[in-house]
């Protein structure tokens, strides 16, 4: 072997071992048929592409598919992420108790419901039944906006602690594209996902309930240092910047929603609201300045997803 194919062959140990077993040789061969005889070690193109073929077929994003596939990934495992963020959200919220006093029943048995009703949507996502989920969605969603109500009904001294959680409807306008369409399939590597809502929760839960200043914006630096990952691994899979970008709209969305009256039957404190500019700039300033990453995540997810499409 000579000192070329011993190279060559160091390189090819990057890919996994099935794939190895499956395509190294003929990789392999190819490889040498097309270097000159003079040459003694590989080419930075060579190299650079051998590297990213490994690391793409580690991710599952090898092989073609068309920019309307990447776009499908990218919708379910956003719909994925929001929808148990949103019920772990939920649960949390259920145990934080400021005032001291016992948790309502009622206010447990609405959580779970909740919470529980959002599991329910993620199997059906998986399931690929899209329509139940979004069904599905929109009733937990609507339960969470008359939350308030049961539990004050029930228990009506208790000051509740349920907020509305906007992911949800988000979730419902992810899941219509995959409506009627065929089950949407995305490689196990990406499903690793799933995992940023439950370290954004957590540090949110933390935050909270120890009045930890660091731990309450954790949540917003996970999501933006990941989202900036995500546009550096878009050379790798471009549907992982397009998910991180769709799913961090849910931030900005929050961040509009923080200037909200707490009374939506309250017009006049609504025209009053609308009417301070002094209120609303620092708050479309800061959405703008939040809306960056996920428009530069989809950008850039999107122009890869065509540019591959058109190999």
């Amino acid at each position: 072997m000579t000192q070329l194919e011993r190279r060559y062959a160091s390189l090819l140990r990057l890919y996994p071992a099935a794939y190895r077993r499956a395509r190294g040789a003929e990789m392999l061969a190819v490889l040498m048929d097309s270097a000159p005889h003079d040459r003694h070690r590989p080419e930075w193109r060579e190299v650079r592409g051998l590297i990213l073929g490994a690391l793409r077929v580690r991710a599952g994003a090898q092989g073609r598919r068309t920019a309307g596939q990447s776009w499908q990934v990218a919708l379910r495992t956003a719909a994925l992420i929001l929808l148990i963020q949103a019920a772990g959200d939920t649960l949390w919220q259920m145990t934080f108790n400021p005032d001291g006093e016992s948790v309502p029943i009622a206010r447990v048995a609405v959580s779970l419901t909740i919470a529980a009703v959002c599991v329910l949507a993620v199997v059906a996502v998986f399931r690929g039944a899209c329509l139940v989920a979004a069904v599905v969605t929109a009733g937990a969603f609507v339960l969470q906006m008359v939350a308030p109500e049961i539990v004050l009904h029930f228990s009506p001294p208790f000051i509740t602690y349920l907020s509305p959680s906007w992911q949800l409807p988000l979730v419902v306008v992810l899941l219509i594209p995959l409506i009627g369409r065929s089950t949407v399939v995305a490689p196990k590597a990406l499903n690793l996902m799933l995992l940023v809502p439950v370290v954004s929760v957590a540090l949110d839960a933390y935050g909270t309930l120890t009045q930890d200043p660091s731990f309450q914006t954790g949540s917003r630096a996970v999501w933006q240092t990941l989202a900036v990952a995500a546009i550096l691994w878009s050379v790798v899979d471009e549907r992982v910047a397009m998910t991180f970008g769709l799913a961090f709209f849910n931030v900005v969305v929050n961040r509009a929603l923080l200037g909200l009256p707490p009374v939506v039957g309250d017009w006049s404190m609504w025209l009053g609201m609308l009417g301070d500019w002094s209120m609303w700039r620092w708050t479309l300033i800061d959405m703008g300045i939040l809306a960056i990453l996920p428009i530069l995540n989809i950008t850039v997810g999107a122009t890869v997803a065509v540019r591959r499409a058109r190999i």
